[in-house]
């Protein structure tokens, strides 16, 4: 009988399941009292470990657990192996376990699978309390979400869970929302399994998924770890447990047990569980672990009422009740919905009648609203279509530039070609180009790209017929869109247009052959990128001819390298005018850089080379997000780390070009200070280089003298003053006196109010500053303007704030609400011009003007679109001409 329980665990009632747990605790007792096996032979143990929070913690808490074993257990090697979720039944069911660390669901479901049973379970703790070997879940969301409060807030929101099979990351907070009257599997908008807990508490702290649940002591963890912070959260369904210290949003159910699988022998596992119940709550094995140590097996019926509840597990196939049975237990119940339902379509049919006199309105809020939506729309997609042309010409740029790179560095035509078609079809909207030259009168393929076979197939019928020949007898630049005029199998190889360029040795010459460019792009070939291809098919024209007419060599070489530096300089004036604020910075650093080398006596030759280090000295710029370059405010420490990396994009861009590699050393240390605080390398005084330090000084006191949208400039005197006091820990002494004398009469550009002015420069100031809802200015303006100084032509202000809007939004709804803000801040903007208009603190605004306005709380509510509504407002006024700190007090 034994052999065959043994065989068959499942077949265990749970009378024979309580007698051997009893004879497993007596058996422990007595090897307590010293009854202790002898020393087994040298063999392997392996423990898997459910990971939980991923493999590395597993090892950082439980290594420490095997090395105490093997003290405890001579002639054993311990291995601690970590499982995922998927991973733990295959390595239970093949046995390359012997004993297994999970959660007391998987326990329940591997004993009832495999006949596992539990020696001991954990005494977890926290912050060196008592232990405690119970455990929970945390239902939890950000502390800031005002309309997630209870469980029953949770209806139509998302949920981040560990995984499916994890007993305190998911299935412990399933059973409570049920408890709640929320059903997880239908009244939630999503569930997301994110593999580890760490990873459910970033996903709600990142605003992923709306709430997430967690196993009790994972917020306390990562809060001690410093990787979370318990402010930003908030548990739902608080739960308060008499010794039990931590979070807790359900019932409490016992911690994990450390289980056996059949194939270990009584002895062994007893060995186990006697040297883990003697672990000392300050050994290294259980400060790793975060616990107190072990104790006997606790009754883990509780979990299985949970898995039988949630018809997990073994409890996954239980029997469903028939309709007949459902009848009879629940018939009453069945009376009482009917009844429900019976009163439901009552109320539905009066709510029915009173709708009716609604529609007409609602017809016309929907009209408008749809009209609303489509003009954001149209406005959105307007904004996104701007960006992408602007980064499709940016890839077309750089594509340029590396042609231009090979022109100048080819030895020959052949792999120049072949080069430059690489290089071409490296675009993701370029499919295929080739390269004809005529010879004899015949246009004969030189060189091509990279293709499929359908475009191999076709080169030639290419060459022959449009757009090649009719571009060549034209000697103009031919795009064709009709597809229907080029071979179908192009069309069906994804081909939308086609471009043929002469290829001329100057812009006046005959045709010395054609570049095709084959393109798979939906808008087809945009009027600039055509401009920049004739530009290119230009440049390889006259290589092509500087390669025939080796006489000329030097000068086409010459040339060649010319054209490069107008384009890096065109590059650098492009990233200069990106923002009008700074435009005209890298000319001014040059000219400073210019009057300080000179008067500290450098050589023509030297200031000739720091004026070019200059000029391209923020050349790097060009990888920098517009959000963080353009960004009218003090950057997050994150944005200037970002910023800082135009060093090195610079750096790497000019050093591998052999005319630019001394320029590229200069401007990689122009940020370098001489106490070791500056950028990319720390370098220290002796360590930066001369010319370096010249260009760190002009270009501070361009930054300090010119005006910047966060900031306005100094004095050219103040600035200089404070290079003085600067010099010795950022700048060099010596520099910086030639620097007060050689830019004392300078004239720094003129001075830029704090305001927008170009359309572009608004809807940049827009992006930043502009509420979204009701398109006036939003808090961050305004405590923008706070700190640099309210406009002085400003003298009144006025605070208008909006009463009961919070019950209005109750009754009515927060469409409702959001558009009565929206449209009392589009009747302040029409009746006060000249007036700055501010929404804060979400249903008030705030009014700066010149001049004091008369504003009546009870006209202005009568006349805008607050009348008949139950909002009132009030009025505040402030008088700013001694100063805004009375208006920082109402704020």
């Amino acid at each position: 009988m034994a052999t065959l329980l043994r065989a068959h665990p499942t077949l265990l009632t749970p009378t024979v399941r309580v007698m051997r747990q009893a004879l497993l605790q007596i058996s422990l007792l007595l090897l307590l009292l010293g009854l202790t096996f002898p020393a087994a032979a040298a063999n392997e143990l392996t423990i898997g470990v459910l990971a939980l929070r991923g493999p590395e913690k597993v090892h950082e808490m439980w290594d420490a657990t095997g090395t105490y074993l093997e003290h405890k257990l001579p002639g054993y090697t311990v291995h601690i192996v970590p499982l995922d979720f998927d991973e733990i039944h295959l390595a239970v069911r093949q046995r390359r376990v012997d004993f297994v660390l999970a959660n007391p669901s998987y326990y329940v479901e591997l004993e009832s699978l495999y006949g596992v049973s539990p020696v001991a379970t954990l005494k977890n703790r926290i912050d060196g309390g008592a232990g405690y070997s119970v455990f929970g879940g945390v239902i939890f969301t950000r502390a800031d979400r005002d309309d997630i409060r209870t469980i029953a807030d949770l209806k139509g929101k998302t949920f981040g869970a560990v995984d499916k099979n994890s007993f305190g990351g998911w299935q412990t907070g399933w059973r409570e929302m049920r408890h709640q009257g929320v059903n997880p599997e239908t009244q939630l908008a999503r569930v997301d399994f994110l593999g580890t807990h760490d990873a459910v508490v970033y996903a709600v702290r990142d605003g992923k998924v709306d709430a997430g649940t967690v196993r009790t002591e994972v917020l306390e963890r990562m809060a001690a770890e410093g990787k979370i912070r318990f402010t930003d959260f908030l548990v739902l369904n608080p739960q308060r447990q008499e010794g039990f210290p931590l979070l807790l949003s359900t019932p409490l159910y016992p911690e994990w047990p450390i289980a056996k699988l059949p194939h270990v022998p009584e002895h062994l596992a007893v060995s186990v569980a006697v040297a883990l119940m003697q672990m000392p709550p300050d050994s290294p094995a259980a400060k790793a672990s975060h616990s107190n140590g072990w104790t006997l097996p606790f009754n883990y019926q509780s979990v299985r009422e949970a898995l039988k509840e949630l018809r997990i597990g073994p409890y996954e196939n239980m029997r469903r009740l028939n309709p007949q049975e459902v009848l009879a237990q629940y018939w009453y119940w069945l009376v009482i919905a009917l009844l429900l339902v019976l009163i439901a379509i009552g109320t539905l049919t009066y709510v029915g009648r009173m709708n009716r006199h609604l529609r007409h309105s609602q017809r016309e809020l929907q009209l408008l609203n749809t009209t609303l939506e489509e003009r954001v729309m149209e406005r959105t997609d307007r904004i996104e279509h701007l960006l992408d042309r602007e980064r499709y010409l940016r890839g077309i740029v750089e594509m340029v530039a590396d042609v231009n790179e090979i022109l100048i560095t080819a030895t020959s035509v052949d792999d120049m070609l072949k080069a430059c078609c690489d290089r071409l079809v490296a675009h993701p909207d370029y499919r295929f180009a080739w390269v004809g030259l005529l010879q004899e009168g015949h246009l004969e393929l030189a060189a091509h790209s990279y293709g499929t076979a359908e475009f191999m197939r076709n080169l030639h019928a290419c060459l022959d017929g449009p757009p090649c020949a009719p571009s060549m007898s034209g000697n103009r630049t031919l795009i064709e869109n009709d597809m229907s005029k080029l071979p179908a199998e192009l069309s069906r190889a994804g081909v939308s247009s086609a471009a043929a360029l002469p290829l001329r040795k100057d812009a006046y010459a005959v045709p010395l052959g054609a570049l095709c460019v084959l393109s798979s792009r939906a808008e087809k070939f945009d009027q600039e990128e055509i401009a920049m291809l004739e530009q290119l098919a230009g440049d390889i024209g006259f290589a092509i001819h500087a390669f025939r007419q080796q006489s000329e060599t030097i000068r086409l070489q010459q040339e060649r390298i010319s054209n490069y530096e107008a384009s890096i300089l065109s590059l650098v004036d492009m990233i200069d005018k990106r923002d009008t604020y700074t435009a005209g910075h890298t000319q001014r650093v040059a000219r400073y850089c210019e009057l300080i080398a000179t008067r500290l006596g450098h050589s023509a030759e030297e200031i000739e080379k720091l004026k070019r280090a200059a000029t391209l000295h923020d050349i790097g710029k060009i990888a920098i997000p517009d959000s963080v370059l353009l960004k009218p405010g003090t950057l997050s420490q994150a944005e200037y780390d970002l910023i800082k990396q135009h060093i090195d994009v610079g750096y790497d861009t000019l050093s591998r070009i052999d005319m630019y590699k001394d320029l590229a050393d200069i401007m990689r240390h122009h940020h370098e200070r001489l106490d070791g605080s500056g950028y990319p390398a720390g370098l220290r005084d002796g360590e930066i280089p001369r010319l370096s330090q010249i260009m760190a000084v002009a270009d501070a006191f361009d930054a300090m003298t010119t005006n910047r949208i966060y900031k306005p400039r100094k004095e050219v005197r103040v600035a200089l003053e404070e290079l003085k006091a600067l010099a010795g820990t950022h700048y060099d002494p010596e520099i910086v006196a030639a620097a007060v004398e050689a830019l004392k009469e300078v004239t720094p550009p003129p001075v830029a109010d704090q305001l927008p002015r170009t359309p572009i420069e608004r809807q940049r100031f827009a992006y930043f500053f502009n509420d979204q809802l009701t398109r006036v200015h939003n808090r961050s303006y305004l405590q923008f303007l706070l700190q640099n100084g309210l406009p002085p032509s400003h003298k009144w202000a006025g605070m208008l704030m909006l009463r009961h809007f919070s019950r209005y939004n109750a009754e009515q709804g927060w469409s409702m609400g959001d558009k009565l803000l929206a449209d009392f801040a589009t009747y302040l903007a029409a009746n006060y011009p000249d007036t700055l208009i501010f929404r804060v603190m979400g249903d008030d605004f705030l009014l700066l003007s010149p001049s004091p306005k008369d504003i009546d709380a009870e006209r202005l509510k009568n006349r805008s679109p607050l009348k008949d509504t139950l909002v009132d407002v009030e009025v505040q006024e402030v008088d700013l001409s001694h100063g805004q700190e009375a208006l920082q007090a109402i704020i």
